[in-house]
């Protein structure tokens, strides 16, 4: 992983994780016991953004987050660094433009939805970016259609708005250059 320094409070890093084909020590850790993994989430989130404690947590949390969907563990997904009022937007620009999610229990049932619509889905995690109060994570995404068989290919973005650590909103895009317009980043 490689860390670049954009702005006074902003750091890029590149991520290179690992598939996990169940739950790590640590999931299953804060799996059983929420509050100290929630505790210990909003004590990393007031380390400043160029801390390398927060960054090696904050890619470790993404990465386990993805490999948790990759095995459809979406409650591990969302682990405890989502808060449980989530609001979840549809890809500016996707088919799923303008639909809100509200709570954990309807964002993992659209995470269930969204890999049922595929026979082949592969989200591989490129990079994140940290704005102190924000994440963006930059996503390759492979699907192929369940019934059509159709290969697509796309590079995304998401920006997930964090609060004590947990994030309470998620903004997907299409397209990157139009996340990092909407945070305050465009390159």
């Amino acid at each position: 992983m490689s860390e670049e320094k954009l702005e006074s409070s902003t750091y890029r890093q590149r991520l290179s994780c690992r598939e996990q084909p169940r739950r790590s020590l640590d999931e299953r850790i804060a799996t059983r016991l929420p509050a100290i993994a929630t505790s210990l989430t909003a004590r990393v989130s007031r380390l400043p953004p160029s801390s390398k404690v927060r960054q090696r947590v904050l890619a470790r949390a993404v990465c386990s987050g993805f490999a948790a969907l990759q095995r459809g563990d979406f409650e591990a997904a969302l682990g405890n660094f989502y808060d449980p009022d989530v609001e979840w937007h549809g890809a500016a620009g996707g088919l799923d433009e303008g639909r809100v999610v509200r709570g954990r229990a309807e964002v993992v049932e659209a995470f269930r939805d969204y890999y049922d619509t595929w026979e082949r889905l592969e989200l591989r995690q490129e990079e994140i970016i940290d704005t102190g109060d924000g994440l963006i994570v930059f996503v390759h995404e492979v699907a192929r259609g369940s019934e059509s068989g159709i290969v697509m290919e796309t590079d995304t973005a998401a920006i997930n708005t964090r609060n004590e650590g947990r994030v309470i909103q998620v903004r997907n895009y299409l397209d990157r250059n139009d996340a990092l317009e909407a945070a305050g980043l465009a390159e």
